[in-house]
């Protein structure tokens, strides 16, 4: 900073490293140049803030010729011969602060035999970790001062459009944001430490260019509600909040995307909503009613004056009170060119008497067969090219709407609501679209003709499933993980990082493509649908290898020998098992921290994975992995062979329900060979679960022979193992329930 000039002392004091950790000793170094025009200075009184601490102090240049005194929190150096265009230094080692985080201000004077000049630096004293409050970025009272620092911050990620992202944390009480500018790979719900420089743009504190240095997945932050639009400032700039009960300031038809749009709240204060461009929503017509709003807090300012608005980041945070509400679609999706049926579960604020539903993609008759909990509708008419089924006197706060489609080839089917409190009022429109997606089964995208890769190879394509594992287990910096939608698994990959976690449910247009062996769809689009439950894991049989066919589908194998220990592949590290005489390579992710220390020849273990494959030579028919998810997806078996001539059967469930879970089933005893069968209460044989075994780890899905699902009732497990000529025999009832 350059000093207005007094008298004719002309200093440039510069501090090297504004940023200090708390209860940490730290060098920090002043820097003093004197103008070329400066008269010299004979004596500089340095006074450091009331808790500082310091061990020793280094003088440098200028600084060498006098001579130094301590008294408290006061260095004086006297007996300089500092002339004009000379620099000096000093530097403090282990300066610690012993009280809270914030500003601190070192204050220095330049004195001669007839001038006194003052300045002062400040710096910022932060978390033990290094990473700055959020709350020191802001302009509050004074200017940051950590603008153009490279600094350390985190928070969870609260709102993601395009490449910002914004970022909040709680400190002394209270939340405060910052946007983080650059960068694509963030995801909502993560926590993250970045670095990378301060740079505020219009007014908006950003990191510019961050590198991640740690990242959690942790679920999206509850938004601070605001008691009105009037604490819209910046005390909240980047944080998500939440207000109730406002409403459009202008007599607005459409409400349009990228610009500022007016409102206000209930107490008359005026605020402004921004629609962002990269966010999911789009131009829509304006209700005439009050409604709540949720998003984050972003900042546009210029010569033009200081702008705080509110950006919502998706449909579901504008919640109107007079226009429906869409709160789930199931199924998610289904398939193109298959007949379906949908449910459009709907609410409301108020009693909604009049409502409606359009579309430009579907037909009269598919119009005529909706049903608003099970009536159906008082007309169907056409307008134009949509097509609109009416429903009267409906009286509902919630509701379910059904379609029955006959076959479309359509990727997708848009709906439009409309609804009113009265039947004698004039429609309103509902900003909530639900669209109903039609996509590829997986096992065409799997299908192979002659060779081992996919027929579609090269197409696009539009796939939805529910997600296998956890983006982050495989790598932070792209995307490739597994769908799964019934009919198959396969990898969905993109360069760009999307923090896809287990039971998601995606919608993913892309390209099919063949990665050595592996068929994967790059992803070009990917949008979220909601959540589900994952399928239960194929369980192979004894002997039973990998293959093409269960490429990307969730397995299982259980009591297998390891055969050859961890070894480095790739990033990751593989070992071998032996299920039956068929090996089976088992490839493990740094990402999952799974533990390897057991994994060794001879161990018993149960895996698992998703199949995928790693082969870089035609014609891709071999290579096959079992990709491990996450630490429990390999459990070591300890103590599967006994001496002890006995048996012990554990159940880690006695009662469960088939499709939602299965029966684990513990098996401790001798050596030989065992035998595990499921009977039903008339001694009928229902399911051999294991023939010629060990003792180890098994289930029972809750199937017969035939691989149905049994009614609920008692059912009998007997294990049996021959050992040395005797026999022994050990029973467990397992109650299969209703759902």
């Amino acid at each position: 900073m350059v000093l207005p000039i007094i008298g004719v002392i002309e200093p440039q004091v510069l501090l090297e490293g504004k940023v200090v950790p708390k209860n940490t000793p730290w060098v920090v170094s002043i820097t003093v140049n004197l103008s070329s025009t400066s008269d010299p200075v004979d004596a500089v009184h340095i006074i450091l803030p009331s808790d500082a601490s310091f061990t020793d102090y280094t003088l440098d240049g200028g600084f060498l010729s006098g001579g130094v005194s301590l008294s408290g929190d006061t260095v004086l150096i006297t007996g300089l011969a500092m002339g004009a265009g000379s620099n000096a230094s000093i530097s403090f080692r282990d300066l610690s602060f012993s009280g809270s985080e914030g500003r601190r201000d070192i204050t220095l004077g330049f004195m001669n035999a007839s001038d006194t000049v003052s300045a002062t630096v400040s710096l910022v004293v932060v978390r033990e970790d290094t990473t700055v409050p959020l709350k020191f970025f802001h302009f509050i009272g004074t200017r940051p001062i950590l603008i153009g620092e490279v600094v350390r911050a985190k928070g969870v990620v609260s709102a993601v459009f395009g490449n910002k992202a914004f970022v909040q944390d709680t400190f002394d009480g209270a939340t405060w944001g910052l946007a983080l500018y650059g960068s694509s790979g963030f995801y909502q719900g993560e926590f993250v430490v970045v670095e990378g420089e301060f740079s505020p743009y219009r007014g908006l504190e950003e990191i510019v260019y961050p590198t991640v240095r740690y990242r959690e997945f942790v679920g999206t932050p509850q938004p601070v509600p605001l008691s009105g639009l009037n604490r819209v400032n910046e005390v909240y700039s980047g944080v998500l909040v939440s207000l109730d009960s406002v409403r459009f300031d202008t007599n607005l038809v459409w409400v349009p995307v990228g610009e500022n749009v007016r409102i206000k709240d209930g107490a008359n204060n005026s605020g402004l909503m921004y629609l962002d461009r990269n966010g999911q929503v789009v131009r829509f017509k304006a209700p005439d009613t009050l409604f709540n709003i949720t998003g984050v807090v972003d900042e546009d300012s210029s010569s033009a004056g200081v702008i705080y608005r509110i950006v919502p980041r998706a449909p579901s945070d504008l919640v109107f009170y007079n226009s429906v509400v869409v709160d789930s679609v199931r199924p998610y999706y289904a398939f193109r060119n298959t007949p379906s049926t949908w449910e459009v579960f709907l609410g409301a604020f108020r009693r909604v008497e009049k409502f409606r539903v359009c579309s430009r993609d579907l037909t009269v008759s598919d119009m005529s067969g909706a049903r608003l909990n099970s009536t159906p509708p008082s007309s169907v008419n056409t307008f134009g090219d949509t097509v609109c089924a009416e429903f009267l006197n409906t009286g509902f706060t919630s509701a379910v709407l059904s379609l029955n489609l006959g076959v479309l080839d359509a990727d997708s089917v848009v709906l439009f609501l409309h609804s009113a409190p009265d039947v004698s009022e004039v429609y309103r429109s509902s900003i909530y679209y639900p669209r109903l997606y039609f996509t590829t089964p997986i096992r065409e995208v799997q299908e192979h003709d002659g060779d081992f890769s996919s027929r579609l190879e090269g197409e696009n394509v539009m796939v939805a499933g529910v997600v296998l594992a956890d983006a982050p287990s495989f790598s932070w910096d792209n995307t490739s993980t597994y769908i799964y939608d019934g009919t198959g698994g396969v990898n969905v990959f993109s360069s760009s990082f999307y923090g896809l976690r287990e039971g998601d449910v995606v919608v993913v247009s892309g390209t099919v493509s063949e990665y050595n062996g592996l068929t994967e769809v790059i992803i070009s689009s990917i949008r979220f649908l909601g959540k589900d439950t994952l399928p239960l894991p194929l369980k192979l049989d004894r002997g039973e290898a990998l293959r093409e066919e269960l490429e990307g589908t969730l397995v299982r194998v259980d009591t297998v020998s390891v055969s050859s220990p961890p070894a480095y592949a790739g990033i990751g590290k593989s070992f071998t098992v032996m299920n039956g005489a068929s090996p089976i390579t088992v490839y493990v992710y740094p990402n999952t921290g799974v533990d390897l220390s057991q994994i060794e020849p001879g161990r018993y273990v149960s895996i698992t994975g998703i199949v995928g494959q790693y082969d870089n030579t035609p014609p891709y028919n071999s290579g096959y992995q079992l990709v491990v998810r996450k630490e429990s997806d390999v459990q070591v078996i300890r103590d599967v062979v006994y001496e002890e001539e006995n048996l012990r059967v554990k159940l880690g469930r006695n009662v469960f329900i088939p499709g939602r879970e299965s029966c684990k089933i513990e098996v401790y005893g001798p050596k030989g060979r065992y035998s595990l069968r499921v009977y039903d209460g008339m001694g009928r044989l229902v399911k051999t679960v294991a023939e010629g075994g060990s003792a180890g780890i098994y289930e029972w899905d809750g199937t017969n022979s035939s691989n149905r699902k049994v009614p609920p009732g008692i059912y009998a497990l007997v294990v049996r193992v021959v050992s040395q000529g005797k026999t022994y025999t050990a029973v467990k009832p397992i109650v299969v329930g209703a759902k």
